[in-house]
Order: C-alpha cells, then structure tokens, then sequence
C-alpha cells in the first residue's frame, strides 16, 4: 500500500536549523539597525542641546568669573610692590583685573609685564591692548603698537593684525565707522604680509572693512555729503568689486552729480537684482543722462537712453515683482500635535497694493531651520481666473501644509518660514518672513 504524501503548509511545515539561524540573524540586524538610528537621532539632539546650553551659559559663565576675581581682589591689595613682582605675576594680577572689569589696574599690571617680557615675547602687549581699547585710550593703544619697530617676526605680524581688529571692532561698536576702517586697513596691511594665508580670516578682515566703508558712506549721505560717500564706497568696491549692494548704493548717489556713471551701474544690476532697483531713480538717471548726451551732440546715446526707459518699464511689468506691491499677511498658523510630531498648516493671505494688475503670480514657502531650507512648497497666488486685481478689497488666499516633521514645541523656536513671489523664476522677491508661532492661531475669525 502506497502512502500518501502528506501536504505541506504553512501550519505544518517544519523549518529547516539554516533557515531559523538566518531569520534569527535577520531578527538581531533589524533590531540593531533601529537601535543605531535611534541611538544616533538622540546623540544629534544630544549634541545640539549641550551646544546650546553652552552657548546659553557663557554669560552665567562670565559673570561668575567675574563676582570671583572681585572677591579675590578685596581680600588683598595685588597692586602692592607689584614692581618687584616677576612677569608671571604681574600677567596673572593683570588678568584678574581684567576679568574684575577694573581695566585701570589691569592696564598698569600688563605695562609692568611688557617691561619685565624678553624680547621677542608679544604676549604682555596683546592683553594691554584690549585692556587700553575697553577704556577707549586708542591714542595710548596705537603708540604701544607703533612703539614696536616692524620687522619678519611672525608673531608680531600675528599680534599687530589682531590688535588692530580690536581696535577696529571697538570703533565701529562705538559708531565711528571711518576710524574702524582705518584701523582694518592696518589689519590687512599687516596680514598681508604672511605668505601663506588663511581665506577665511582673509575674508573677515575685508568684510570688516567693507562693512565700515558702507556705513561711512550712509552716513555721509545722510548728511548731504555726497561726493565723501562716493569716495567711501569707491574703497568699499575696490575691496569687493562684484557685490551688488555696493554698485547699487553707487548708483543712486551718481543719478544726481554723475547719471551717465549711475547708468552704468545701474545696468547690469538689472539682470542680477531686478526686484530690488528703485526705478524711479533708475528712470530719472537715464532721462538726465539723455538730456546731457542731446547737451554734447550725441543723438545716438540720447536715443539709446530714451529707449531704455520705454524696454526697462516693459521688463518690469513682465517680470519683476516688489515687496512693496503686495500686502503680505500670516492669517491662520496650526501646531496641534499628531501623534509624536507637530506638522505645520499655514496659511497666507496677499493683496495687490501696487498701479497694475497682476496675473500670473508664483509663491515659493520655504521651511527653513536655523536659516537653511529643509523644505519649500510652490503654490499659485494669482492667475487667469483669480488674479490680484489693484484696488481690490478681498486678498487672494493661499494654504501650506509642510512635510517635515518637528518632534517638540522647542524645536519650533529654531524654524523660520519665508515666502518669495515672482512673476518669472529667475526674479524672486522675499515679501514676508516669520518665526513658528508656538501656539495656533487663525486671525481671519
């Protein structure tokens, strides 16, 4: 009697030892693989929290520093025979006065240190001089400094640079932005004889000194000064020959005493920062610009100029939208917690405030963390059949609702959102930007 083959299924069938190990080891990857994940997630917020916390506690920090140097201090006199003192003492004395904020003893306790220093050594210098910049003796910091013959010594290029930055960044926080120029030019006089160059300390000093030339220059315009800003911003644009702040900011200042130069300035930043041109001006400079070239017997050059008004204001209405023309409103924000994570439902309302009507309308809403993208949403604001139409009362809404996902109401605080419209993608305006309202709200009720 043949015996029947008995059927095998998934309650009967019996695994084979290869079959169990694999699935026990696949078992075991899993479960290490989300305790990796898992573990690293909580490091990352770790991490950033520790860097947080210390950054939050500096100021703590400090403080206690300081309510201790002071104690120290009134348990004894450190200034007394401190001349008899050695270099080391008088270094450590003047860094206890200096954390005390008595910068008057700190000052005489480093003069002390750089007379009893070995030649060569620039340590004592690089702590008096904070110690004269605090008390604002700039006249007694730039002696020390100049005191000290030039020569090859890397560390007195070193310490020279950085004396200067410190004299520099003490001007401009005082709001004398021409003195702090002038003592970041002495900065990268010095740097620039290192012949191996770190760029980004490179960068910052050029930045300072740009930064100071910029002021100088609004300042200089805000007073009628003209012709000083020009100057100003000439050195700024010497430094920085491709930025665009500083070519625009020529522009304006030249469509009065110079519109033929403002022009030139004026024209490639039409290509590069469309929305942010004030036409007005731009218009005015090419109309001077025509009437002086007509003045010179040059027909041609008048009529190029003419016809860039008639093409510039045709550009404009095709392409370039301002911040100014659109009215631009958070009118309902939700956080309401879902399961284990907070998502982000916005919306937005925009209203036409500009002369023209505008149709075809794009709105970029981007997500940003700590000031970097994480997320954007395109949407349409105005079209065909629901344009933004001037004088109209009723605003065009429009509701976001983002992916990402946020894990507690304290990561909100690091979120941003901004909102760009254009009219053509390569022409964005940023109309609106706000920080994640912690609690929800919707205005339009």
């Amino acid at each position: 009697m043949i015996k029947e083959k008995k059927k095998i299924t998934k309650y009967n069938y019996k695994k084979s030892t290869q079959e169990i190990i694999n699935e026990y080891l696949r078992t075991i990857g899993l479960s290490i693989l989300a305790a990796v994940v898992i573990t690293t997630a909580l490091a990352i917020n770790a991490r950033s929290e520790m860097i947080k916390n210390l950054y939050a506690n500096e100021a703590e920090l400090k403080k206690m520093d300081k309510q201790i140097a002071m104690q120290i201090i009134e348990r004894s006199d450190l200034t007394n025979d401190l001349q008899n003192k050695t270099y080391m003492v008088c270094m450590h004395v003047g860094d206890l006065y200096n954390t005390a904020g008595d910068y008057e003893n700190a000052q005489k306790a480093f003069e002390l240190a750089v007379q009893k220093a070995k030649t060569g050594v620039y340590k004592p210098y690089a702590k008096l001089i904070p110690t004269l910049v605090n008390q604002e003796k700039f006249k007694e910091a730039e002696d020390v400094l100049n005191s000290i013959k030039d020569h090859t010594n890397r560390e007195l290029i070193k310490f020279k640079t950085r004396s200067y930055i410190v004299i520099g960044d003490k001007y401009y926080s005082m709001g004398k932005p021409i003195s702090a120029a002038k003592s970041y030019e002495h900065a990268k006089f010095y740097y620039d004889k290192f012949s191996k160059k770190d760029k980004f300390i490179d960068e910052a000093i050029v930045k300072r000194i740009v930064r100071a030339y910029v002021q100088s220059a609004d300042i200089m315009v805000k007073s009628g000064y003209n012709s000083e800003a020009i100057r100003f911003l000439k050195k700024a644009e010497k430094y920085m020959p491709d930025d665009t702040i500083i070519k625009y900011k020529l522009a304006i200042v030249l469509a009065d005493t110079d519109p033929e130069k403002s022009v030139e300035y004026f024209e490639p930043l039409l290509e590069k920062i469309p929305q942010d041109i004030d036409y007005g001006v731009y218009d005015s400079a090419l109309m001077k610009a025509a009437n002086i070239a007509d003045l010179d017997d040059r027909p041609t050059k008048a009529k190029y100029y003419r016809y860039r008004i008639h093409s510039i204001d045709m550009f404009i209405t095709r392409k370039v939208v301002y911040k100014n023309d659109i009215e631009t409103n958070l009118t309902a924000f939700n956080v309401r917690k879902a399961l284990f994570t907070y998502p982000l439902r916005a919306t937005y309302s925009f209203k036409n405030v500009s002369n023209n009507n505008i149709i075809n309308l794009m709105g970029d809403f981007v997500l940003c963390r700590n000031d970097k993208p994480v997320e954007t949403i395109t949407r349409v604001v105005s079209d065909k059949d629901k344009p933004l139409l001037m004088y109209e009362q009723e605003p065009n809404s429009v509701n976001i609702k983002f992916k990402k996902a946020i894990f507690s109401k304290k990561d909100l605080e690091d979120y941003t959102i901004k909102v760009y419209l254009y009219k053509d993608e390569k022409y964005k305006t940023l109309v609106f930007e706000s920080t994640i309202p912690v609690k929800s709200f919707d205005l339009s009720k």
